[in-house]
């Protein structure tokens, strides 16, 4: 029976064939189809003596198509690798006819001049062919047999000689012009310049907004019942297409394939999306929820989807965990324990800090700093206007005698114990201002949309990282970026970048991938390039013909501009400080500065201050001051700032509509109360 098998696989294997016209003319479109393909994606190469092209396809019930505009004349050796077999075609192109010389046409009837398309308010006319139409088009552009007109990301291509649409061609961006030589070339606004041949693989970077075009262009032959005038084949069209799609014309088995391009054009997991994209996504995200009308199965290819390919688009995350409920609700916990441990893998390539998280730290930390001088201040008060009686007073001692001032500052009083904590806390508010500031410089940075589009692998986010410090984390992202475009480049880049572990295995040496094993043993895509197993990704991947690589995720991408911004610290303070993005204006920044600095010298010039004599009197004055202070019994031994910290946050809680905030206070109170009794009761004359 194997053998029997064996014998139809290679049957199967030799049934496959590819078709294309064995001449062509030089600028005419050549249409190249595939059949009995096994499903996947595959690469058509065409090869001549000048030149190789590459076009990336996809099988579409076992068959391939797609069409090419021979540059010059010569023979072309069309071919497609299907595991080890080559599948071959060859084709002659020759140049065009020469003109018919002028005694020849007196032989023959004159001919009227071959009509060319135009712009009618109705669309593009060809003869008593219309193609209704909207909006402004580029073109058309004549090549041979073949007229194209461009708008926004789409180009049409339509046969002159018997009129119809013949192609759809989907550029990464919206064009400009349409330029034709030996093959037609389009520019795109952004001004890169790509032949037909070289969209594939690429990702999309034009405006969102722009795909409506799409979406226009399927609606208004669907408004006029013009269908048939568009032949274009449907296979091979990349992912925006689909995008710009109501969420009603796609359908769910077209997903997986559509995933894969998105894999294929560069665009990872691992990597954010901007809210941008919502603008076609957000139907599609809510059509997890819709489908579960129509059970667990319809469900799940929708909710997988966004799983295996956009789990970082905004609003997938709080999508999926949702799922994960209703799936143990539907009595599927299995389901749910595989989604419950790849949303954990994706909250791990989140970066755990935020500017507003580090905002309210420094609050905080602010507050305590505040709160404890204040408690100081008040419960040393009456030992330092007794020793403040002979120099003119609390305020007026400032002016007649500054330096004695200065020597019966507040801290003075306080013991080694106090003063050590309160630096703590103000080094620690300085330490959570700075964090602050290179956290919000980093997500200004990282919110162009550019960089918001789940890869790093476009032209405009190389631009937009070529465009930051040049310093070694930031270098290792701009090798990532330029891996497919400028392998030299990038290895070159890798070099100088720190040996973090995406960047040991973009070196991909033997020693490099031992090293990243021994410093990231868990990491899928280290243990992938080893062959010891993977994660979730590792079939999606692997089915998308992919090779896993190790992506700086978004906590990596935030570390390297926050530690580029620590080194222009060092290198450049004062443009650094200034260009923080926390200040309203650069007077804030320089106020702040002068703050900082002329603190940490009191703090520090404290520490050499002789304690003055009798400050342990008052016992009703400080037992009253440490009643009214939560955890003020133990804040020279520190930790009483826990408790200070934990009724601050009940009563914050409590003020968000939180019940378990009174009982968070509650109990930080009774602590405090605690500490106070036993203090009074023990007769300890410190705290």
């Amino acid at each position: 029976m194997r053998w029997i098998a064996g014998v139809l696989l290679w049957g199967m294997a030799l049934a496959q064939s590819l078709a294309v016209s064995p001449e062509a003319q030089v600028g005419q479109t050549l249409e190249i189809r595939g059949a009995d393909f096994p499903p996947g994606r595959y690469t058509l190469k065409i090869a001549s003596e000048a030149a190789t092209t590459e076009v990336d396809l996809e099988t579409f019930n076992g068959s391939l198509a797609t069409t090419w505009t021979p540059p010059a004349e010569g023979t072309y050796k069309i071919s497609i690798q299907v595991g080890e077999r080559v599948i071959q075609a060859e084709t002659q192109v020759r140049s065009a006819p020469p003109p018919t010389p002028p005694a020849a046409q007196s032989t023959t009837p004159a001919q009227p001049p071959k009509a060319l398309p135009t712009f009618t308010p109705e669309g593009l006319v060809l003869g008593s062919w219309k193609l209704p139409l909207k909006g402004e088009w580029v073109g058309p552009r004549v090549l041979g047999q073949r007229a194209f007109i461009a708008r926004g990301p789409l180009v049409l291509e339509i046969d002159l000689q018997s009129p119809k649409v013949v192609a759809q061609h989907y550029p990464p961006g919206e064009v400009r012009a349409l330029e034709a030589d030996a093959e037609l070339t389009v520019l795109l606004e952004d001004g890169r310049r790509l032949g037909l041949g070289a969209f594939a693989g690429k990702p999309y970077e034009g405006r969102w907004e722009s795909l409506a075009v799409i979406r226009e262009y399927l609606d208004t032959l669907k408004a006029t019942s013009t269908g048939a005038l568009d032949q274009s084949p449907s296979s091979n069209r990349p992912y925006w297409y689909f995008f710009s799609l109501g969420v009603g014309n796609v359908h769910p088995t077209d997903l997986e394939s559509i995933g894969r391009d998105l894999l294929q054009r560069g665009h990872r997991p691992e990597l954010a999306w901007g809210p941008g994209v919502m603008r076609w996504l957000e139907p599609w995200l809510m059509q997890v929820r819709v489908a579960r009308k129509q059970g667990i199965e319809q469900s799940l290819l929708w909710s997988d989807f966004f799983l295996k390919y956009l789990p970082q688009v905004p609003g997938a995350k709080a999508m999926l965990w949702e799922q994960v409920g209703w799936l143990e609700a539907q009595g599927r916990p299995d389901l749910g324990q595989r989604y419950r441990a790849a949303l954990r893998q994706v909250a791990g390539w989140q970066s755990p800090l935020t500017s507003a998280n580090m905002a309210a730290a420094t609050w905080v930390l602010l507050g305590l700093y505040s709160l404890m001088l204040l408690y100081l201040a008040l419960i040393y008060l009456p030992a330092q206007l007794r020793g403040l009686r002979s120099s003119g007073g609390w305020l007026v001692g400032w002016f007649q005698h500054p330096l004695l001032r200065l020597r019966h500052s507040v801290l003075a009083y306080t013991t080694i114990g106090e003063r050590s904590i309160l630096l703590v806390l103000f080094a620690l508010a300085a330490l959570a201002l700075l964090s602050w500031g290179f956290m919000a410089r980093s997500e200004a940075l990282l919110a162009q949309d550019s960089l918001m589009r789940g890869t790093l692998r476009s032209s405009a986010a190389a631009e937009a990282l070529r465009g930051f410090a040049n310093t070694a984390p930031l270098r290792g992202l701009l090798a990532y970026a330029l891996a497919k475009e400028n392998p030299g480049e990038s290895q070159r880049l890798f070099q100088e970048a720190p040996p973090w572990t995406y960047v040991l295995l973009g070196r991909g040496t033997p020693e490099a991938l031992a090293q990243a094993y021994q410093r990231a043993p868990s990491l899928a895509a280290v243990r992938e390039a080893l062959g010891l197993g993977g994660d979730f990704w590792t079939p999606v991947y692997r089915d998308a013909g992919v090779v896993r690589e190790a992506v700086p995720t978004p906590r990596i991408i935030v570390a390297s501009v926050g530690l580029s911004s620590l080194q222009g610290l060092g290198s450049d303070f004062f443009a650094t400080w200034r260009d923080l993005p926390i200040w309203p204006s650069a007077f804030w920044a320089w106020t702040v500065a002068a703050a900082i600095l002329v603190f940490t010298l009191y703090h520090m010039l404290c520490f050499f201050l002789p304690k003055p004599q009798s400050t342990t009197d008052n016992l009703a004055w400080r037992r009253t001051v440490q009643l009214l202070f939560p955890g003020s019994p133990t804040y020279n031994q520190g930790w009483g700032l826990l408790v200070l910290l934990a009724f601050a946050g009940g009563l914050w809680l409590w003020r968000q509509d939180n019940g378990w905030g009174v009982v968070l206070a509650g109990a930080a109170l009774s602590m405090h109360l605690l500490l106070w009794v036993l203090l009074v009761y023990r007769g300890g004359k410190t705290a």
